[in-house]
Formats: structure tokens, C-alpha cells, sequence
């Protein structure tokens, strides 16, 4: 790959040289590099002509993944920006956004002008519209604006040829801001490409590999996910449906029929795969799992090895997304199994890493300070917020040059004596829950909008298992079930920033300078939410035992919401993996997301067994007739 080309057109030279290969497979849709490059280019030139400069912004509003990324290929084919969202981000949260970017077009799929057409998100009001879905009926839409049947008709397909500069900006993704709203990281085009060069290179990808696409869309790791596969001639693998990845036995048995041979994902997922009955037989054809985005387990390590030792290479890799997905590395070794933490590893090429103590001197190894990385791959900060981007964008402390940037990571760490870093957590109100990157202040700034909360403190906790969790304290005006905080928050925040559990306070410990004391706060009472009914039923004493089993508590009654008592979606697949092998039924996830209640689960399984002793009855079940 040349130094001068830059991701889009390195694509377009791969579709060019694999035209009739599979280049996206999602499930019974295969679709090849020639129809890619094609449909991709088509959305480019569309832009052009109709008035897109270079630099517009372009954001995307779709459920379909396949459309997100012939989108993405498009807008950079154009020389614009994406901005990528996905339509079950809350109403409030898109308007948000959009009312900060003022987006000069608007790419979506049939879900996404559902989700325009309803005018729940006023902020797109303003934007050319293009939908993806080109056999939609556009009846209904008769503004100028929408450039609905207009773009199903358009025919020019030959690739655009639009100078770019390595230092463009390409895309916007959006991470939990600590003021309340979420902030824009602006990324650029040579900082993309040197991350796909670097991994295909290290791990010899090509166009006989397949890679997992697990990531949703909105986190700069998608990039990977698609790029990796789609610059070296591999296949990106898509599950057909959620479903598949929120259940591990459903993943398990997906990664072996689809032969995948690399896997990105965070390790709370990947500690949900272990949570299943592996054997040495499963993944035949997996060769790597690369892992990021929060602390590693050597517990998990352990078990992993247990099976499989070390025929799947497990990479650990560190990095945030304002220096551009990751830029350290680590081959996870047998020995590990052994550490308290498991390394982060080195700076990969084009990258370079130190500790700093306080008072801004280099720690020695074996001393913590804050991780710095240094790297010309880094983004461009975040966007129209130059005061945020100057506080961790600074002047390395070391050198004379104005230019010689480094990024402050907010993480803790270590070098140890082979070399290898150590990351030690946050020194800041910054989390992350199952790879997403999380603000505490921006859940309290939330919470604190609700009319009875008068005061509130959101803190990050373990489980027995390792699994990070979110815990609110709140201090309230009056009654209020735990139920309805829930609810009120997911109406302006994704489900990944909604707090596991609820705990009411009379008044919230303070310290000698009147702010709030975090380590006094009590451990949560994770039990009942409401009344106590216990179980009477067979299944519901099992189904009892289960709940507890996975939730680490004493007892469950029947009207507890699993999600009221610290449930979440990881979760929420073991839960329902234990059910179905216990009762012999197969369960659907959405069942407990829209069922919660030890109750109402018990009664699906009851239905579910007596519709399986009852053949006749199959049909109508398959039907939703029951």
C-alpha cells in the first residue's frame, strides 16, 4: 500500500482486483466488492452533483449495518464527514447532536426515514435527505428537501476523483461528555489508515480471511471491523440479527458455521462466551480475538486457556478514540494467567507512550503515573470545542517543539520492567461499561432533570464476576420507584449509560469541603425492588434459583424486575442461556427486555413447554397467534 493513499480509495483498488468476491456476508445477503465499489460510488457522486463541498457534513442515520458502511465508503468518497448514529439512539440524544452539527445532508435506510417521517427528531428538518432503501415508496414525502426518488433513479457509478489531504477531517463520533452533552471527536483520514495497514500487516490478513462486524456503528472500533476485511480482499461477517450477538450460545454457534477467523470485541462480551459450555471442537477455524476497551481478566484468561491453550491467539489492545481506535498491543501468553492485571502491552508503529507523575516527571518503571501517548495518528480533538481538545492536546513537556503533540489518556499506569505497559483505571469521573466510554456526570446531569431528584451520585462497581456495573444514588422529593429513574433516563441516554441499580438515600455523604464522598457511599442492597411474593410453581422456584445464580442474590420473588435488580444486557444472555438449557425451550432475548418479571418469564416458559408437548399448537405460535 502506497503512503499517499488513504482508506476509500485503497478500497476501491481492492473491489477492483476481488470485483466478483464476497465482500459482506449478513446472513441469506451476500453482497460482493463490485456491488459495493458501485453502490458506494453512486452515493458519492450524488453528493458532488447536488452540492456537497468537501468537508460537509454528512451524518447517517440507519439500522442497517450494510447501508452504514456503503454510506461511510460513499460520504469519504466525496471528501465530506460522516456522522454516524443508529436509530435506536433516544429521540432527545440525536436532537442533540444534530442541533450542535447543523449536518448539511442526511443518509438513511428505511428505519431511519421511519424515524425522520414520525418528526420526533426536528433537528434533520433542515437536511437533504438520501435514503439507502431505493424500493421505498416516497409518497408521503413531497419536500424539496428529500432527494428520495431523485437518487433511486441516479445512475452514475464511475468513482469520483476528489483530492484529499491526509490531515482531512473524515468523520465525527460522538462519546459521553461530562457537562451533560455528548462531545464530537473529529477524526482524520491518514489516522484510519495507518490503524488498518498496521493490523493487517501484523496479523497477515488477506483475502481468504473472515472477520466478525460486532461492533455497533456508532464507535470509532466499527471502522475496524470493516476496514480490516474490506482493504485486504477478506469477508466482513455480519449477524443477521441482534439477537445473535446479545445470545452467547446463538454467537457461539454463529462464529463456527460462518468460519470466522478474527473476532474484535470488548472482553464483557467475550466473558459472556465463556459463561457457555466450550469445548475444544468449537472454533475450528477462529485464529484471533482481539479485545479492547476494558480491563482484561486473568481469571477469564484462565478459562479460556483451560480449553483452548494457545491454538487462538488472544490480543489485548489499549487505546482511546481521540488517538484513533488503539495504538498499543499484546499477545496474551499462557504465564499471564498468573498476573494480578493483564498488560496493555507496547505502542505499536507510529506511536510512542510515557508515565507522568504530578509534577510532570517521568515515572521510572514500576511507578504509577498518567499514561501520555504520542502518535501523528492521533485525531483532531474534538470538534468546535478547542478548550476541551487543549486540555489533554498539549505541548509534549519534553521537547522544544510546538508541533510535538501528546494526549493526555486521563489513565493511570505503569511500565514494567520487560517494557510491557500496565493500565491501573481512570483519575477522573470516566468509566467504561462493556467498551463504552461513559462520563459519570452526564447520567447525574440527567438524573438531576427529573423533577423529584434533589441530589444524586453515579459510581462504577464490580460484581462477584468481574463485570462493571453503574450504581445511582439518589436523594428524592417523594416516593418514586426505581423503575421510573430508569425509564425517565432512557429517554435521553442509550441503554449503555442507564444505571444497573438505584439506591435512595436520605442524604448523600459529603466531605469536609462539601463534596460529595464516593467512597462512603454503601454498598448496594441488590434484593427486592418490591414486595416479596415468593415462588409457588416448580419453574418458578427454579426460575428463582437461576435469577439469584446470575444475579448474585439471596432470593427472588416473583414480582422483581431482573433489570431493577442489576440486570443488563450481558447479563440478561447468560440468564436466558441457563433458562433455556434448564426448561429445554428457546427463549428470545427481547422476551426478558419486554417480559422482566421472574412472573412473566415463568409464564413464557410454561407456554413455550406446553405449546412443545403440543405439536398442533406449533404453527400458531410461529404465527404470533398465541
Amino acid at each position: 500500500m502506497s503512503s499517499q493513499i488513504y482508506i476509500q480509495d485503497w478500497f476501491s483498488q481492492t473491489a477492483e482486483k476481488f470485483s466478483n468476491n464476497t465482500a459482506i456476508d449478513c446472513g441469506e445477503q451476500k453482497f460482493t466488492y463490485g456491488e459495493i465499489e458501485t453502490q458506494s460510488n453512486k452515493l458519492a457522486n450524488f453528493l458532488i452533483e447536488h452540492g456537497a463541498a468537501k468537508g460537509s457534513l454528512v451524518a447517517i442515520l440507519a439500522q442497517d449495518s450494510v447501508k452504514v458502511i456503503i454510506a461511510i465508503i460513499g460520504i469519504l468518497k466525496a471528501g465530506c464527514v460522516f456522522v454516524p448514529l443508529v436509530t435506536d439512539l433516544p429521540e432527545k440524544r440525536i436532537n442533540i447532536i444534530i442541533s450542535e452539527l447543523v449536518p448539511q445532508w442526511l443518509i438513511v435506510d428505511a428505519k431511519g426515514l421511519t424515524k425522520i417521517s414520525d418528526e420526533k427528531i426536528t433537528g434533520f428538518l433542515r437536511s437533504p435527505v438520501i435514503c439507502l432503501d431505493e424500493n421505498q415508496v416516497f409518497n408521503n414525502f413531497n419536500s424539496q428537501s428529500y432527494y428520495l426518488n431523485e437518487y433511486a433513479e441516479y445512475s452514475k457509478i464511475e468513482k469520483p476523483n476528489i483530492q484529499v489531504e491526509p490531515d482531512d477531517m473524515c468523520y465525527l463520533y460522538f462519546t459521553s461528555g461530562s457537562t451533560g452533552k455528548p462531545k464530537g471527536i473529529a477524526g482524520r483520514l491518514k489516522a484510519i489508515t495507518h490503524f488498518i495497514n498496521w493490523e493487517i500487516k501484523i496479523f497477515g490478513i488477506n483475502e481468504f480471511t473472515k472477520v466478525s462486524q460486532l461492533i455497533n456503528p456508532v464507535f470509532d472500533a466499527f471502522l475496524r471491523d470493516i476496514f480490516v476485511p474490506l482493504c485486504s480482499g477478506g469477508v466482513v461477517c455480519i449477524p443477521e440479527n441482534l439477537d445473535i450477538i446479545l445470545d452467547a450460545r446463538k454467537l457461539i454457534e454463529w462464529i463456527d458455521n460462518q468460519q470466522i477467523n478474527l473476532i474484535h470485541c470488548v472482553p464483557s462480551l467475550f466473558r459472556s462466551i465463556l459463561n457457555e459450555d466450550l469445548d475444544q471442537q468449537k472454533f475450528s477455524s477462529l485464529q484471533y480475538i482481539l479485545l479492547s476497551g476494558e480491563p482484561l481478566l486473568s481469571a477469564d484468561i484462565s478459562r479460556w486457556m483451560d480449553v483452548y491453550g494457545d491454538r487462538i491467539q488472544l490480543v489485548n489492545l489499549y487505546g482511546a478514540s481521540e488517538t484513533t481506535m488503539t495504538k498499543f498491543f499484546y499477545f496474551v501468553k499462557s504465564a499471564d494467567r498468573q498476573r494480578h492485571s493483564i498488560p496493555i502491552g507496547k505502542p505499536m508503529d507510529g506511536a510512542a507512550a510515557l508515565v507522568v507523575d504530578d509534577q510532570g516527571k517521568v515515572c521510572p518503571p514500576g511507578m504509577v503515573g498518567e499514561i501520555y501517548i504520542r502518535t501523528p495518528y492521533r485525531t483532531l480533538g474534538y470538534y468546535q470545542q478547542p478548550e476541551s481538545t487543549n486540555k489533554v492536546f498539549i505541548q509534549n513537556p519534553f521537547s522544544s517543539n510546538h508541533h510535538d503533540i501528546v494526549y493526555k489518556t486521563g489513565d493511570l499506569g505503569r511500565i514494567l520492567e520487560d517494557g510491557n505497559f500496565e493500565c491501573l483505571g481512570r483519575r477522573d469521573g470516566q468509566v467504561k461499561i462493556r467498551g463504552v466510554r461513559i462520563e459519570l456526570g452526564e447520567i447525574e446531569n440527567a438524573l438531576r432533570s427529573h423533577p423529584l431528584v434533589k441530589d444524586v451520585a453515579v459510581i462504577d462497581r464490580n460484581d462477584p464476576n468481574g463485570n462493571i456495573y453503574l450504581c445511582a444514588y439518589v436523594v428524592l422529593k417523594e416516593e418514586l420507584e426505581s423503575g421510573e429513574l430508569r425509564n425517565f433516563l432512557l429517554e435521553s441516554l442509550p441503554e449503555s449509560m442507564i444505571p444497573s441499580v438505584f439506591v435512595v438515600m436520605d442524604v448523600l455523604p459529603k466531605t469536609i469541603s462539601g463534596k460529595v464522598d464516593r467512597r462512603s457511599l454503601p454498598l448496594p442492597n441488590r434484593q427486592q425492588s418490591r414486595t416479596f411474593v415468593p415462588p409457588q410453581t416448580p419453574i418458578e422456584t427454579q426460575l428463582a434459583q437461576i435469577w439469584s445464580q446470575v444475579l448474585n442474590l439471596d432470593r427472588v420473588g416473583l414480582n422483581d424486575n431482573f433489570f431493577e435488580l442489576g440486570g443488563h444486557s450481558l447479563n440478561a444472555t447468560q440468564l436466558v442461556s441457563r433458562m433455556g438449557r434448564a426448561f429445554q425451550v428457546e427463549l428470545p432475548l427481547r422476551s426478558l427486555f419486554e417480559s422482566p418479571t421472574l412472573a412473566t418469564q415463568a409464564e413464557s416458559i410454561e407456554t413455550l413447554r406446553w405449546v412443545k408437548e403440543s405439536p398442533h399448537l406449533q404453527g400458531a405460535l410461529e404465527e404470533g397467534e398465541l
